[in-house]
């Protein structure tokens, strides 16, 4: 990467939200995706002057939100731990402008039976009246009305009760990281492995906008992917578009010193060090080259090490994009 180049997150991430493994929902319309850390911490003062000579940090609390563009059903059965079904349902048709000719009109849906229809007449007053199929009389006169009515129809519906906890599952957040000198580079993931919402929202809908909806919750601790992780809210990852760059600024080849009987074979591993907060990577074979001092000690190929006679030789192992060497014994007994 070129000298002084720098690396940006670019406008927000999408979202994939999995509950009990499975994709619950997805999110590309987000108007805001945010991730907030926090925690606390017990001052230790002491001296004059009441100086900090301490902090002892604790409760860290890891709170993401996320503000989506588009409606969606599964935003709000994440939220309030409901299930999505489907069924016939009575639903309600509202102000139907419906044009009575000598009283009679006929509706647009098939009224449930057994319930009214209110009617607007043109002076603001309000009747009901009993309909005959899709069919309503008021009066006698020629005139245009307003009906409100229920009818049937297979829909999708949520119903949120008092009792039901937010879902709990697998968020996964996905934003573009570009670099000042290449454009896009990658992107950048975070990974919670146990988020729940906290199962509060606000639907406003506006006259002059578009609804929009928030789902706002914290990460909860737990065993992480290895014991090395201890407990974890998250993981955040980088993903190249190409090949991850390593930048290695040294090598160790282990075992450092090898001990052969015969012709036998030992096989040697090679660290890359990157140094500052990255930790060492490990390095294929293919990417180095290995070179026996004496061949007609020991040879080598590809990281293993074969036994020809009886003495000591020395194996010189070479990076090969980087150019750094290590050097290994090797005794043939």
């Amino acid at each position: 990467m070129a000298k002084n180049s720098k690396d940006f997150l670019v406008s927000v991430a999408d979202v994939a939200f999995y509950v009990n493994d499975t994709l619950a929902f997805t999110g590309t319309t987000a108007l805001n995706t945010s991730i907030s850390v926090s925690m606390e911490d017990q001052e230790v003062t002491g001296g004059k002057g009441a100086k900090t000579l301490f902090k002892y940090k604790y409760g860290r609390k890891l709170a993401p939100t996320i503000e989506m563009a588009d409606w969606n059903l599964a935003y709000i059965a994440a939220n309030t731990g409901s299930s999505i079904a489907t069924g016939l349902r009575d639903v309600f048709q509202i102000a139907e402008c419906v044009t009575l000719t000598k009283g009679t009109g006929t509706l647009a849906k098939t009224p449930v039976e057994g319930e009214k229809v209110f009617v607007e007449k043109e002076d603001g007053s309000i009747v009901e009246v009993v309909p005959s199929g899709n069919t309503i009389t008021v009066g006698a006169e020629d005139a245009t009305v307003k009906a409100t009515y229920k009818f049937s129809k297979s829909v999708k519906y949520i119903t949120i009760d008092a009792d039901s906890a937010p879902l709990i599952g697998r968020l996964v957040l996905t934003a573009d990281k570009y670099n000042n000198t290449k454009g896009k580079v990658g992107q950048v993931q975070i990974e919670i492995p146990s988020f729940q919402p906290n199962g509060t929202f606000d639907l406003s809908l506006e006259a002059e906008g578009v609804s929009s909806f928030s789902i706002e919750g914290d990460a909860l601790a737990v065993e992480g992917a290895s014991c090395t992780d201890g407990t974890v809210y998250a993981y955040v990852t980088e993903v190249p578009d190409g090949d991850a760059e390593v930048s290695i600024t040294d090598i160790a080849v282990t075992p450092a010193e090898v001990a052969i009987k015969g012709k036998g074979t030992a096989t040697l591993s090679v660290i890359g060090i990157r140094g500052g907060l990255y930790s060492n990577v490990s390095v294929d074979a293919k990417d180095c080259e290995f070179v026996s001092e004496t061949v007609g000690t020991a040879t080598v190929k590809d990281g293993v090490v074969t036994g020809v006679a009886t003495g000591t030789t020395y194996v010189t192992v070479t990076h090969k994009a980087t150019k750094c060497k290590d050097i290994v014994k090797v005794v043939v007994s």
